[in-house]
């Protein structure tokens, strides 16, 4: 049995069948180039041997129409320090003067004013060109690496491109866009800023820095880069959406921004100590009425009298707080009923989709349940403006926390048609180290079942995914 050809070998096959076929054509070409050359060389020994067959050839045919009789150039006198006049062009049917012209004089002519004229000045500067295409090449390459997922080669394109002009400020950022995917975020950021130095206004270097100041936890320089993005660029989509996932990280960790201040704004005040006292929000207002009949009755001294009025005043009041404690936790249980509306049905198109999203978008066990209403097939037709990061964020969170519990969901097709959606490659390359681990093991959960899918099949999954 014939052991099956691998794609190496297919692919070295169809390259020699190739190259057989372009020597063959060569060969071609050349055998054509040679007649013409020996035909043309026979007609010009002819003509110099026997002039008046050119004359002859020409008899017998009608006249030329709309001739018009050249006139007669009058001889001018040259004047002095007159500039000489260019030649005009000649006419295409003054024959005499096209008999008259000589090409192999006007040829030297042509040399000669362009070794006059050179382009470069000087030989630095014709050096200083060859390098700047030399860096392009390199770049070139770089891109094509950078594509086929070979990072480190890519890296090294740039880097020759940078030594080669090193005053250009795309070099420098590609490389920072191949550090960004390996994970080397603090070199990505140095390539960036090198970058903006070279070029200020260049808003691909502000967008790879801020990615890379996001990853190492510089959230207030990450957002004063996506800002500086999106003012040039104002309609740029993914760096609002990109800034909006960084406000609301903030937000959920509670971090605050420090206020920078030029030293002449600074106020001359000495600072204040505060303490700060920790207290428990579900009673405060009744502690604190406590806290007041406590003091209360240490400086007042009360007849029996007086003693059972101000109990009965003392019971009223904490009645009072026990009721608009209890008035408080039913408006909030009502808020809960509230939020807990009805889930919409499957979306008919992207329009429905993204606004069912807004709604369910602060509850994932109501957004999984919607998300689990809609087909698999689907998911390229409804993402209409592409993927967004946060949204690629929810839906793996929602893959793998509860649609990875339900065997009766194919999570298979699911990844499958969710790599078809616009943007999925771009929002992959900035996903966070939980999400990939979520990746990881939604393939684990696949592959452990992989006899109900095509090998090939789950192959393409995986290398979508990138992992």
């Amino acid at each position: 049995m014939a052991s099956k050809i691998s794609d190496y070998e297919r692919k070295l096959v169809e390259m020699q069948y190739q190259l057989k076929e372009n020597n063959a054509y060569m060969q071609d070409c050349f055998q054509d180039l040679n007649s013409w050359t020996k035909d043309i060389k026979e007609k010009e020994k002819k003509v110099l041997e026997n002039p008046e067959s050119i004359k002859n050839s020409n008899k017998g045919l009608p006249p030329i129409r709309n001739l018009a009789t050249p006139k007669k150039k009058k001889k001018k006198v040259k004047k002095e320090n007159v500039p000489v006049q260019k030649s005009k062009k000649l006419n295409s049917y003054d024959y005499r003067a096209w008999d008259k012209l000589d090409v192999d004089k006007m040829c030297d002519e042509i040399d000669q004013a362009k070794t006059s004229s050179s382009e470069y000045t000087t030989d630095e500067e014709w050096e200083e060109q060859q390098r700047k295409t030399r860096a392009d090449w390199e770049k070139e390459r770089g891109n094509q690496f950078f594509k086929d997922n070979m990072l480190n080669e890519a890296i090294n394109c740039y880097t020759s491109a940078i030594q080669l002009d090193p005053m250009n400020a795309v070099y420098p950022a590609n490389r920072a866009m191949c550090l960004l995917k390996q994970e080397k975020y603090a070199a990505a950021e140095v390539d960036c800023t090198a970058s903006i130095q070279l070029d200020a206004k260049y808003t691909k270097a502000y967008h790879r820095r801020a990615n890379a100041r996001f990853k190492l936890g510089k959230f207030e320089q990450a957002k004063q880069d996506y800002e500086m993005v999106l003012k040039l660029e104002p309609n740029s989509k993914l760096a609002q959406s990109e800034l909006n996932k960084l406000e609301q990280l903030v937000e959920s960790r509670n971090l605050v921004f420090p206020i920078v201040k030029r030293d002449e704004d600074k106020s001359t005040k000495p600072l204040k100590r505060i303490l700060i006292e920790e207290i428990n929000d579900q009673s405060v207002e009744k502690q604190e009425v406590r806290k007041n009949l406590e003091e209360i009755n240490q400086k007042i001294v009360l007849t029996a009298k007086d003693q059972s009025l101000f109990n009965v005043e003392k019971q009223e009041e904490e009645k009072k707080v026990i009721e608009k404690i209890e008035k408080i936790q039913l408006e909030e249980k009502n808020e809960l009923k509230i939020e807990s509306k009805t889930i919409p049905n499957a979306p008919s198109n992207g329009y429905q989709f993204k606004k069912d999203w807004q709604f369910l978008n602060n509850n994932m066990d109501h957004l999984a349940i919607y998300f689990q209403k809609i087909r698999p097939e689907e998911y390229p037709k409804l993402f209409l403006n592409g993927l967004e990061s946060d949204q690629l964020s929810k839906i793996l969170l929602i893959f793998s926390q509860y649609f990875i519990k339900d065997s009766n969901i194919n999570l298979f097709d699911c990844l499958k048609y969710l790599s078809q959606v616009k943007r999925f490659n771009t929002q992959l390359m900035f996903l966070t180290s939980t999400e990939k681990t979520a990746i990881k093991n939604l393939l684990s959960h696949i592959e452990c079942q992989k006899e109900k899918y095509d090998k090939n099949e789950l192959d393409k999954l995986i290398k979508a995914y990138n992992v």
